[in-house]
């Protein structure tokens, strides 16, 4: 929204300068993006009146005026159609720089000097109109600065007008706003409207069909009009607001919609059957042009003005070509209605066709001032156009939109606002926005105010909204800090957010960079990872509106988001990536209309994992890297009941890919992400990717508990077995620990040896243990028949047997 402060002022006082009324309408919630200064690409030109027109001594078409500049005269060669003596014009002097940019000289034109330029609108960057130069008002004194003469020096506020304000997408009711927000009064306007006999009723006639789209319709009939450019006052504003000036009867819609906030829309009755106007959904099949040209395909859905023949508008959004608005019109059909802002909304996006009255509609216009918008449109076209108004306004309504009335407690805004307020005070903040205050009674703890909200501020339904208007005039920066009263309690951290923050912090120490990605992914990244959906929900939680493709899916892993961060640096020659992420995924629950959202960790490894150095090479990540964090973590979180059981998983290298389990309950995966993935996905081969349930760690935590230190000697013994290739080291250490009674103190695997003499498919594993006894030193005969006590169990169990 574009607010002109020199048409503003017609409304309102303004008694602060541009920078300081922004300001103030920033702080009470009307955001102001900008302030332009317009008339500065007039500088250096003036009014010139022609003295005296001559033919070019040597060309046909140019003539040479002699113009007077007030304090001088001068020569000036001109070939427009237009100049003769006696007329005042804009005139550019040698060395006035042009809104296009070029530079005004002095000049020999076919042997005659010419001393500047005669300008027309076009060449003065106003309107497209180059037949022949501006022709000034007689008000004007020649030598007087054009920017002035012709009141382009004015102040542009450009305003960031809420969704939720449709009041603020006009003049008055900016000028409403700066009247509360500066305590000056508003001035609306006045005007009389004269009207001629025969009653329009008499040729029109308005037929509402679907009243749940259209609430109200009322129309003017104008005769007489004659077609013309506008005035230069009007079409001056219609440029500060953004607006190209067209003709007389259209600018005069467009001014009263920026003044009023009710779009209009001008018919030429002349073109429409019978008078006749009918408001009803489209048919199914129907078309229409509208007045860009285009022909469109309608739904059932779209609402449209039509007269009997058939569409005559799209209801606001566009008129129609058929009965546009040409030199030839001479009677005028107004349009003046409230139409569904949803609707509207609907068929603007889906035609993909958006114009200043839809950006109206769809956000809501005053059903309550359609009549008086017609009214004063009719006005401006008898003055402007020569229009006769025909008696009377068709007014059609299928529905009644009353006023909201609302309680509001005085003490009860007090509290919320922050600040010590007062019935009167709160009367006069509620008045100065035209919310008029009905009635005032005593309630249990201070005034209650009645308030009438009107039909202009759809956003007012509630007691709060009120004591929101109280607090942004009031002023936001004018509500004293104060610390909230609390009981003397300090708050702190749940176990859940403990343990999540804990488990960051391993993340961190083990040398990981946590990524936030975001929650929406492309589909494409589960065809990568999952394209038959055995590990990968089938029917994911889809947006019903996502901004694109790429962000249509509430992510059900954390592995695209952190992929696509992969990808990002590695493309980027950041070829070493730690990252580990926590965060919520999204899976479908059958019978169920909101998903499951579990807390997630995962991390994908890339790259080296030790860089190169003095004292070695560099090592690569791989899956043992990976195991090696997931240990890591485990111990540090107290998880003891943690172990890798193998899967293979579609996304993951088969011979490099295994669940994690928490309790024997599967609480997540690990690996190395599949060839196949990272060649779709454009990744480097060997990235080691892991992720798991949190919660489920945390259910299996234990308490830590004090570990007394041996105090006396400890046994070491070496433990190699020779078993199957199939079989865990896990599930033997399992086994050892199990077995091992109160003197095994520690089991380690250091070893592991495939080789020709173990035979096919054998392996051995060692295992380093250690032997104490709390109370006193262990002697090698107890050591040992525990150490054999665990070879019995490993022979039984596993076909384990000593390696020589």
């Amino acid at each position: 929204m574009r607010v002109s402060l020199q048409w503003l002022s017609e409304y309102v006082e303004l008694a602060i300068d541009a920078y300081e009324l922004a300001e103030r309408l920033t702080m009470a919630g009307t955001a102001v993006e900008g302030v332009e200064k317009l008339g500065n690409e007039l500088d250096g030109m003036l009014v010139g009146r022609v003295l005296e027109v001559t033919p070019h001594p040597h060309a046909d078409r140019l003539r040479v005026c002699r113009v007077d500049l007030g304090e001088r005269s001068v020569d000036i060669v001109c070939g427009a159609p237009n100049v003769r003596p006696g007329m005042l014009a804009p005139v550019a002097p040698p060395g006035t720089r042009l809104p296009d940019g070029s530079t005004i000289g002095e000049a020999v034109i076919r042997g005659v000097a010419s001393k500047g330029m005669l300008l027309s609108e076009r060449e003065l960057g106003i309107s497209e109109q180059a037949a022949g130069i501006m022709e000034l008002e007689e008000a004007a004194e020649p030598g007087f600065p054009l920017k002035k003469a012709l009141g382009a020096e004015d102040t542009v506020l450009v305003l960031e007008v809420t969704p939720n304000r449709p009041d603020c997408l006009c003049m008055l009711g900016m000028a409403r706003e700066v009247s509360a927000v500066t305590g000056a009064r508003m001035r609306r306007p006045h005007f009389q409207l004269k009207e001629d006999d025969p009653p329009a009723a008499d040729d029109v006639r308005v037929d509402i069909i679907d009243s749940d789209l259209c609430s109200r319709y009322s129309a003017r009939l104008i005769e007489g009009l004659e077609i013309a450019a506008s005035p230069w006052w009007m079409r001056r504003r219609l440029r500060a607001a953004g607006v190209r000036p067209i003709n007389n009867v259209v600018d005069i819609t467009n001014y009263v919609m920026l003044e009023t906030g009710q779009p209009l829309h001008a018919f030429d009755f002349d073109l429409l059957k019978d008078g006749n106007i009918i408001v009803r959904r489209a048919l199914a099949g129907e078309s229409m042009v509208t007045l860009d040209g285009v022909e469109r395909r309608l739904s059932p859905e779209d609402l449209l003005i039509c007269d009997p023949r058939g569409p005559v508008a799209l209801a606001g959004v566009m008129g129609g070509e058929h009965t546009e608005i040409n030199e030839a019109t001479t009677r005028v059909l107004l349009e003046s209605a409230h139409f569904d802002p949803a609707n509207i909304m609907r068929t603007s996006r889906q035609q993909g066709l958006s114009s200043e009255a839809s950006y109206r509609f769809e956000r809501g216009v005053d059903p309550s001032g359609c009549a008086r918008a017609a009214d004063r449109a009719a006005y401006f076209m008898r003055e402007l156009a020569g229009g006769r108004i025909r008696r009377g306004v068709i007014d059609a309504r299928a529905r009644e939109i009353a006023p909201l009335r609302l309680s509001f407690r005085v003490e009860r805004a007090s509290k919320l606002i922050g600040i010590a307020l007062e019935a009167k005070e709160a009367r006069r903040v509620l008045q100065s926005l035209e919310l008029e205050v009905t009635a005032e009674k005593a309630g249990e703890r201070g005034a209650v105010l009645e308030v009438e909200v009107p039909t202009f501020r759809p956003d007012l339904e509630r007691e709060i909204d009120l004591v929101e208007e109280i607090a942004r005039i009031h002023g936001y920066q004018n509500v004293p800090s104060t610390l909230p009263s609390s009981s003397a309690r300090v708050g702190t951290l749940t176990p859940g957010q403990r343990f999540k923050r804990e488990a960051a912090r391993v993340m961190c120490g083990l040398g990981l960079h946590e990524a936030v990605t975001v929650s929406f992914i492309s589909e494409a990244w589960m065809d990568r990872l999952d394209p038959a959906r055995e590990w990968l929900p089938r029917f994911p939680v889809r947006l019903r509106n996502p901004l694109s493709e790429e962000n249509a899916v509430m992510r059900p892993s954390l592995l695209p988001g952190l992929l696509e961060a992969v990808r990002f640096n590695v493309n980027r020659r950041v070829s070493d990536v730690h990252l580990y992420e926590l965060g919520r995924v999204f899976l479908p629950q059958e019978g169920e209309a909101l998903p499951r959202e579990p807390l997630m960790l995962a991390c994908a490894l890339a790259g080296d994992w030790v860089p190169k150095q003095w004292s070695g090479d560099a090592e690569a990540v791989d899956f043992f890297t990976l195991k090696g964090i997931m240990e890591r973590m485990a111990s540090s979180l107290m998880v003891q009941e943690f172990s890798l059981q193998r899967e293979e998983l579609p996304f993951l290298h088969p011979s490099q890919s295994c669940a994690v389990l928490v309790k024997g309950e599967k609480a997540g995966f690990m690996g190395t992400l599949h060839p196949r993935v990272c060649d779709h996905a454009d990744l480097p081969r060997n990235i080691a990717v892991m992720e798991i349930e949190l919660s489920l760690f945390e259910a299996a935590r234990l308490e830590p508990h004090f570990r007394e230190i041996p105090r006396f000697p400890t046994l070491q013994m070496d433990l190699a077995v020779v078993v199957d290739e199939e079989i865990e080291a896990s599930a033997l250490e399992k086994a050892i620990r199990e077995t091992g009674g109160e003197l095994l103190y520690e089991a380690r695997l250091f070893d592991l040896y495939r080789g020709e003499q173990l035979g096919e498919g054998k392996k051995s594993l060692a295992f380093n243990l250690v032997f104490c006894a709390m109370d006193r030193t262990l002697r090698d005969e107890e050591a040992r028949a525990s150490f054999e006590v665990i070879v019995t169990a490993l022979r039984e169990r596993f076909g384990a047997r000593l390696r020589a």
